[in-house]
């Protein structure tokens, strides 16, 4: 999946980091779901991280990883169910999705 320049290349991993990113900074910024406000900053944190490591390949895949990593202990260590834990499942399937999504091939010139 190619931008509009052939310098610039934009694969799967980095527009699903991109989306997860713009999606996590909207939940954070709007309060969607009357989250407690620690989660919402950690939220606003997590969307911006987002938004910046999706330009490069590599960060997108560790951001994809710090996600799946860290939302999956959070959501591990909650002892009841609440609309955080099951954000933090959500998100740590998520960064699950974008560490193991394939860059699409190139299609031949």
């Amino acid at each position: 999946m190619a931008l509009s320049t052939d310098q610039f290349q934009f694969t799967r991993p980095q527009a699903i980091t991109l989306t997860a990113g713009v999606v996590q900074l909207a939940f954070g910024w709007l309060d969607l779901f009357g989250l407690d406000p620690n989660y919402r900053v950690v939220q606003l944190g997590v969307g911006v991280m987002g938004i910046l490591m999706a330009w490069r390949l590599g960060h997108a895949r560790m951001y994809g990883l710090l996600l799946l990593l860290g939302f999956g202990m959070l959501a591990f260590s909650l002892d009841d169910v609440t609309t955080e834990g099951f954000l933090g499942v959500r998100t740590a399937l998520l960064g699950l999705v974008i560490t193991l999504a394939r860059p699409a091939k190139r299609a031949p010139s």
